[in-house]
């Protein structure tokens, strides 16, 4: 069957633009009109559709005015054909029908069949699809060798992204060696781009196993950042070893916490307090008590932060806060601030982060006696302070303590900001 290849980058635009023409004078068009969309169905470059668009504006073909895009904010340049371009799309059907030519995949290259598209392509341009099909996030068209045909979809910021069935079908066809091989060079690809969850990833994919571990030990902290259901997938993989064991376990366990897998995140802590190493018994202990706390086992929670404050020769800030919180959540109100005050006199309060946490701290503690004005006073220095994007904690003990004070109108400016009327369709 011939491919999508058969016919022009040019034959393929003046297709592609024929299916939207009933939208022609509409004020809302779909984004599949504009250059950018063009672009991205036809697996191309946005340089190289301005070009033929070009081409087919002094042909007569196709006319370019300002519409504006379904579920977009601004105006932009779109195209539809004019009454010679409708005569050229309908030629362009007929030959392809002579021909045998499926259409569809030449309109729209993100509906076509990997399959399809592998057999259409040299050797060269294979290698340059099978290297792109392993990436799972948009990268720089610029790591990959260029094509002999537009093959890769790039967007204005030069960066390439596969639709997601075209990848998986593309690494279908692949063997495991292929595969790795390719994972292999996309986890330098990262390293340089200095995406850490990115290169563990691949780093897994390509059977790199002991730099996926000595990466996990060294930029845990990074990584952490960014946790979610996939790196928690990633790191579940590592099975430690001796050398790096007891920092890997440590980041395993965080982000099961981070994630509320509590069985795992218990599992985790259980293995690092067998440990013989002092630091590792004591992370597991710090960690076990954290998981304990967001699971609402305060009394639990509170042994086990204090086992690990045992281990400790010097008072962190990290470890007493984490006391205080439960504290203030038992209800210890005074306890709580006479922990936080000391925490507050110690050198390590120049760290931004355990400032903004011992404040407000301090805030819901006083706030739990009855101390309503100090409550707003480090609320605010606190949300000051934060880097957080989500502020639903400050504006809710803002909230109660105006609401103590008896500053109704601030009180309800803080309640809705703390929990703002649901937008129309969320859940």
């Amino acid at each position: 069957m011939p491919m999508p290849g058969t016919l022009t980058v040019a034959e393929r635009i003046v297709l592609h633009i024929s299916q939207h023409q009933k939208f022609k004078d509409c004020y809302d068009v779909p984004f599949d009109v504009s250059q950018d969309g063009i672009a991205q169905a036809l697996l191309i470059s946005r340089a190289h559709a301005a070009v033929e668009l070009k081409k087919l504006k002094e042909s007569g073909e196709v006319q370019e005015r300002l519409a504006h895009i379904k579920k977009g904010k601004n105006k932009r340049k779109v195209y539809f054909l004019t009454t010679i371009g409708e005569e050229k799309s309908a030629k362009i059907r007929g030959y392809a029908e002579e021909l045998g030519i499926d259409v569809g995949p030449c309109v729209d290259m993100r509906k076509a069949r990997g399959p399809e598209v592998w057999k259409s392509l040299s050797e060269d341009n294979r290698k340059v699809l099978a290297a792109a099909s392993v990436y799972r996030k948009p990268f720089k068209r610029t790591s990959l060798p260029e094509t002999s045909v537009p093959l890769l979809p790039v967007d204005k910021s030069g960066n390439v992204e596969l639709p997601a069935e075209l990848r998986s079908e593309v690494q279908g066809m692949l063997s495991r060696d292929q595969l790795r091989i390719l994972h292999s060079s996309a986890a330098d690809y990262w390293l340089k781009d200095g995406d850490y969850k990115e290169r563990l990833y691949h780093l897994l994919e390509a059977g790199r196993m002991r730099e996926a571990e000595m990466l996990v030990a060294g930029k845990g902290a990074i990584l952490l950042r960014n946790a979610d259901q996939s790196l928690l997938d990633d790191l579940a993989q590592i099975a430690p070893s001796e050398k790096y064991g007891a920092k890997v376990r440590q980041v395993q366990a965080e982000c099961a916490r981070m994630l509320k897998d509590f069985d795992y995140t218990l599992t985790l802590c259980e293995e690092m307090i067998a440990s013989k190493d002092v630091k590792e018994r004591f992370f597991g202990l710090l960690i076990k008590g954290k998981a304990l706390k967001d699971m609402g086992r305060y009394d639990e929670a509170l042994v086990v932060l204090m086992s690990a404050r045992s281990l400790e020769s010097r008072r962190g800030t990290g470890l007493e806060c984490e006391i205080a919180d439960v504290l203030v959540a038992q209800g210890r109100h005074e306890e709580a601030l006479e922990l936080l005050q000391s925490i507050a006199r110690m050198d390590t309060m120049d760290d931004p982060e355990t400032a903004e946490r011992t404040c407000l701290l301090m805030a819901k503690a006083y706030l739990g006696t009855g101390n309503a004005e100090d409550a707003v006073r480090y609320a605010s220095k606190s949300l000051a302070m934060t880097r957080s994007s989500d502020k639903k904690p400050w504006f809710e003990v803002l909230a109660k303590a105006y609401a103590q004070i008896g500053m109704g109108e601030k009180a309800r400016e803080f309640e809705a900001k703390a929990h703002p009327p649901k937008r129309w369709g969320e859940a």
